[in-house]
């Protein structure tokens, strides 16, 4: 008795899906899901006829690498189609199953290149060079993004402890305390998780009540026969701190 092949499986709609059926990938490594009732044979391949392709075991998830011959600008981005034969038959692979589907194949937009920046990437309440707020208006300008991450202060080697907002030409921020210059730092990130490098616009920020400054060494009340003495504290920049010995 011939068992029949059946592509795709009862109950499945498609024979091959790449990463769940998505549309985009900015990874040229996808997952293939292969859907065939009774198939014992596979074929993969990125040409529509099959070339140089050759029967393997069946399975139902392979991972798969999407590339052009000739590889482009970017990986060669743009779309990627995977194209799948079926077979089934007693004698496993290398040798050619008794029964052959048709081919069937599923596309996927390959992008590996991040949000095109424009001329400023980013600027503070227009370009001027003070506030004496903290409350501020960035502007940003870059094509293809989607989110943001914006830092007050930056690890320019993690770039760690961003704040993630969806992106938009006017963002409102809120500086750090203190006065003084103030750098804001933006990465650009489009819809499948490419990435910008940093970009960073500076203001002044002035008129801050400042706190009262500390010292913390030496104690209060302390004692010292060393007629040279080491002070330490924290405080605003710009803080006038006195001193009284006795």
């Amino acid at each position: 008795m011939v068992v029949p092949l059946i592509v795709p499986a009862p109950g499945y709609l498609l024979a091959i899906m790449i990463n769940n059926n998505a549309t985009k990938t900015n990874d040229p490594f996808v997952d293939l899901m292969l859907s065939a009732q009774n198939a014992t044979h596979l074929k993969v391949s990125n040409d529509p006829l099959l070339v140089g392709a050759v029967w393997e075991t069946f399975v139902s998830a392979k991972q798969w690498e999407v590339k052009d011959e000739v590889v482009g600008p970017s990986y060669g981005d743009g779309p990627k189609t995977v194209y799948v034969q079926f077979g089934q038959g007693a004698v496993p692979p290398p040798v050619a199953p008794t029964q052959i589907s048709g081919i069937y194949n599923a596309t996927i937009i390959l992008n590996t290149a991040p949000p095109i920046v424009g001329p400023v990437p980013i600027m503070i309440n227009g370009g001027v060079l003070k506030t004496s707020t903290r409350q501020v208006q960035l502007i940003l300008n870059a094509e293809g993004a989607q989110n943001v991450k914006l830092f007050n202060e930056v690890d320019l080697a993690a770039l760690t402890g961003s704040t993630t907002l969806p992106y938009s030409s006017i963002i409102d921020w809120t500086l750090s305390e203190g006065n003084g210059i103030k750098s804001v730092f933006v990465v650009f990130v489009d819809d499948v998780g490419n990435e910008t490098s940093y970009f960073s616009s500076s203001i002044t920020l002035i008129g801050q009540k400042a706190d009262s400054p500390i010292i913390t060494e030496p104690m209060n009340g302390s004692f010292t026969t060393d007629p040279f003495i080491d002070v330490r504290g924290r405080g605003n920049p710009g803080a006038i701190v006195e001193i009284e010995i006795e």
